[in-house]
This record gives C-alpha cells, sequence and structure tokens, in this order.
C-alpha cells in the first residue's frame, strides 16, 4: 500500500506544548495544524496501515520565496541551489506531519482511559521505521508526504 497526500499552505513545524500553573496543553497553532493534516490524509486513501507493519515516511516541505529578493535569487531557490535554512526545522515538521498522521484521542472519563475519536493513517508513529523530511524553495508553498510500507531495503 502507498499513500501520497499534499498540505497546501507553508510548513508549520511542532511546537513546544504550554505549561501553566494547572495544566499542560498543545497550542492552538499546532492542534489545528495536526487536523489538517489528518483530515487531509485519511480524505487521500480507505483503509489504515496495519499495527505491526513497518512504514517508511518522506516528507518535503516547499516554503515560499521571500517576495523581496531579487529575480537572480529566485530563480537561484528554484533550481535548489539555494536552500532554506530557516524556521522551523526539519525534525519539528517531520514531528507535526506524523503525530497529524496519529487518530486523534480524547479521555473517556467514564472508562478511565483513552480512545479513538477519528482514525489515523496508522495506529501509531512508533510504526515508521525510516523517515525523510526535505525542505526546499517553490513558487507554491505545500508538503507533500508519502508513505509506504517499509520493505527494509
Amino acid at each position: 500500500m502507498k499513500v501520497e497526500f499534499t498540505i497546501e499552505g507553508s510548513p508549520v513545524g511542532k511546537a513546544r506544548p504550554r505549561v501553566t500553573r494547572t495544566v499542560a496543553y498543545t497550542p492552538k497553532k499546532t492542534s489545528q495544524y495536526e487536523d489538517l493534516v489528518r483530515y487531509t490524509a485519511i480524505n487521500s486513501f480507505d483503509g489504515c496501515f496495519d499495527n505491526d507493519e513497518p512504514v517508511d515516511v518522506r516528507i518535503v516541505a516547499y516554503f515560499p520565496i521571500p517576495k523581496s529578493w531579487s529575480k537572480k535569487r529566485r530563480a537561484l531557490c528554484l533550481a535548489n541551489k539555494e536552500l532554506p535554512i530557516k524556521m522551523p526545522d526539519a525534525d519539528n515538521i517531520g514531528k507535526i506531519i506524523m503525530d497529524g498522521m496519529n487518530p486523534k484521542k480524547k479521555l473517556n472519563r467514564q472508562l478511565k482511559k483513552m480512545v479513538e475519536v477519528i482514525r489515523g493513517v496508522y495506529k501509531d508513529d512508533r510504526q515508521v521505521t525510516k523517515l525523510l523530511v526535505v525542505k526546499r524553495y517553490a513558487e507554491r508553498p505545500r508538503v507533500e508526504v508519502r508513505i509506504k510500507k517499509d520493505m527494509g531495503d
């Protein structure tokens, strides 16, 4: 099985959880982007990867070229001669995409355990055995994701 999908818009990195005196929570921008990833992913294919199936994930994040840059510098960016060395970090892009492909769970107070509310691409991101995150410039900002069964090559 192979799954490919695209999340339109500028790439977003996973933000650190915020902590108050009484509670720790995920920032709103992070949780909204994870929901967008989950929605896009589960609407791109039917089914999900099995619990014991190793998964290979490739993520290509395309950043917008700053409008203030010259035509020459823009051409270098489009030819991949100049690469984005800006925020968010590649590992934070990988984290938010992989967490977004997990099932969404909420605490059921009556059962006193976490219950799946929305299915994900796989059961848990611990199934990911190979991960590649690439950052590039493009005219149209987006994140392209490809997931397939890891054959161990």
